[in-house]
């Protein structure tokens, strides 16, 4: 019983690092945008980056946070983040995570630029390192022409959200307004 309460109470803590600092930034960017449509919280690219920088918070938060915990803290981060379904995200993080499209290690690097500028060094002290899937995204790739929706101003270097976050949505073509 200890052993569960004391578990419980690392992934609130988890949880909170994570809503506090990803939660501003999203509000702010639902603001700038007019909204995000619940549809894009489930693009390839949002579930690597969001996953991701949850995780990145949550774990420079709590180091000693336990995988089968973290899934807790993602699931109940991303509800309170996006005000979606977070039983929908277990199965579309399962997916991604195994198929290891483009697009997902895309928004999991661009995470970690994000994370970096926001955490400084402390992203470095967990083990993450954000130079580990340049390779992945740098390779030619035949499914590269698929990626068009891709805005070619991002970038993920320079660890700024709005570049990250704001003009990938915008370039969605549900984004667009009729």
């Amino acid at each position: 019983m200890l052993r569960w309460a004391v578990a419980m109470a690392e992934v609130r803590r988890g949880r909170r690092a994570a809503v506090t600092t990803i939660g501003p930034l999203v509000e702010r960017s639902r603001a700038a945008l007019n909204g995000i449509p619940d549809i894009a919280w489930r693009d390839p690219y949002l579930v690597g980056f969001m996953l991701t920088l949850i995780t990145i918070v949550a774990r420079i938060e709590n180091p000693d946070l336990q995988d089968h915990d973290l899934s807790l803290v993602q699931s109940q981060a991303w509800g309170a983040i996006t005000g979606m379904d977070a039983d929908l995200l277990g199965e579309e993080a399962l997916t991604l995570s195994k198929l290891h499209p483009r697009e997902f290690q895309h928004g999991s690097y661009s995470a970690m630029m994000v994370a970096t500028r926001l955490c400084g060094p402390a992203v470095a002290s967990i083990g993450y390192e954000p130079w580990q899937v340049t390779e992945t995204l740098l390779e030619p790739d035949a499914s590269a022409a698929d990626d068009s929706h891709i805005s070619r101003s991002l970038s993920p270097a320079t660890g700024n959200w709005a570049d990250a976050f704001d003009t990938y949505i915008a370039g969605l073509p549900l984004a667009k307004l009729p």
